[in-house]
């Protein structure tokens, strides 16, 4: 089979493409991606045409696809793996990957940032396929689970941190908060979108918890039932934003989300299922004193020494 190498082009219809190669190969995930989310975000990340590829057959037909992308909050370029369809021949996940590192590694804007390849650990075969690259584990992260009654029932000083179940008059509130914290914006095109979010997701559904520091909002989250692929439903964090300096809020946090839980009934019959990694060490002291079961979750991966 002759296979057909290109580089993203807008207006193309490659956005349909791999969205297709990405679900077939992630059928368990709740939400299948869109053709529409990955215009968005590529137009949202001003995406170079050289960090995205594919293979195609003769016809035009997918084969496989490679995405690389830089996250400059965190000095970090990541380089995904290369998703391919059953009849994809062999070799072409090879080149599209080697390829793509040979390219990151050789651009001025990468060269200060480290590149790091994620992997969940249940996805045996793209763990072995990282190996096989002579790459090495740099981080692990871990799955913090907790029974949500048994969080409930422990307390925290309420003379440092106050909370309240949010209302749709809080949404100026959590965008700010969001703002301010950094880590999602690059999911959002504006302000506005940011808004949306709370408004015709989280703050619909409910549940969603904030915690002041002298009438400040410092910290914010909410419980979502959720079907990890390949695993069972948990209660997850659907976001998690607070203001630097105020780690110590994710104690009241945390007990106020399996309060909430508790009181409406929503998801107690879940273990509460909090990821964590190196960077999240102060939350992790935290929630071990809650004696969690802590699952490894993901590897991360790069380039020896």
């Amino acid at each position: 089979m002759k296979v057909v190498y290109r580089f993203w082009e807008p207006s193309q219809g490659l956005e349909e493409l791999q969205a297709r190669i990405y679900n077939e190969n992630n059928p368990d995930y709740p939400q299948p991606v869109t053709a529409q989310q990955i215009i968005e975000r590529f137009e949202r990340d001003k995406v170079d045409p050289k960090m995205v590829r594919y293979a195609l057959n003769e016809e035009g037909k997918p084969l496989a696809y490679i995405q690389a992308r830089d996250y400059p909050r965190i000095n970090e370029t990541h380089l995904g793996y290369p998703w391919a369809l059953p009849d994809c021949p062999k070799g072409v996940q090879d080149k599209l990957f080697d390829e793509m590192l040979e390219y990151i590694k050789q651009r001025d804007v990468t060269k200060e940032k480290a590149i790091r390849m994620n992997a969940e650990v249940q996805r045996e075969e793209i763990v072995e396929f990282f190996k096989k690259k002579g790459l090495e584990v740099k981080s692990k992260a871990y799955r913090y689970e907790h029974d949500v009654r048994e969080i409930a029932k422990k307390v925290y000083s309420e003379e440092e941190f106050t909370s309240r179940i949010a209302t749709l008059e809080d949404v100026d509130l959590l965008v700010n908060l969001v703002k301010t914290d950094g880590r999602y914006v690059e999911q959002f095109s504006s302000d506005e979108d940011i808004a949306n979010y709370f408004r015709n997701r989280v703050l619909k559904d409910g549940h969603a918890v904030l915690i002041f520091k002298d009438e400040t909002l410092v910290m914010a989250s909410a419980p979502l039932i959720f079907k990890l692929p390949r695993e069972e439903e948990r209660l997850i964090l659907r976001f998690h934003a607070y203001l630097s300096g105020n780690e110590q809020a994710y104690k009241p946090l945390i007990i106020n989300i399996a309060k909430e839980c508790v009181t409406t009934g929503y998801g107690t019959d879940k273990l509460l299922s909090v990821p964590l990694g190196p960077s999240d060490s102060e939350f992790a002291n935290i929630l071990e004193e809650y004696n969690p079961n802590k699952v490894l979750a993901e590897l991360s991966f790069g380039l020896k020494d």
